[in-house]
């Protein structure tokens, strides 16, 4: 199983459907995030470590900030890549985000 590393602007906020809110910050915090394989239209779930870059928190219906995602896995890169969308989940939708660029470590 590989690990990646990704910078990702995220937008938090749910569907509008009343559900649940989540604030995040510099400590990681495990959440799902749901890919999407623009080839064949498929979706893939994966477990992430989510945490902001600077000291301030990602609130809800906030403007995008920068987070970090790290995941594992052997497909991730056939649902996550640069330009990439993505949902995160936590009991349901929580945000929506765009990976900006892979971090190598």
């Amino acid at each position: 199983m590989t690990r990646y590393k990704f910078q990702a602007l995220v937008t938090m906020g749910g569907d509008g459907e009343g559900g649940p809110r989540v604030m995040l910050g510099s400590a990681p915090r495990r959440m799902v995030l749901r890919g999407r394989n623009d080839e064949t239209g498929r979706s893939q779930i994966f477990t992430a470590l989510v945490s902001c870059e600077d000291e301030a928190p990602l609130r809800p219906h906030g403007r995008q900030m920068l987070v970090t995602l790290r995941l594992a896995g052997d497909d991730v890169t056939d649902y996550l890549g640069s330009g990439g969308r993505f949902e995160l989940w936590l009991g349901g939708v929580v945000g929506h985000g765009i990976v900006t660029r892979r971090l190598f470590i």
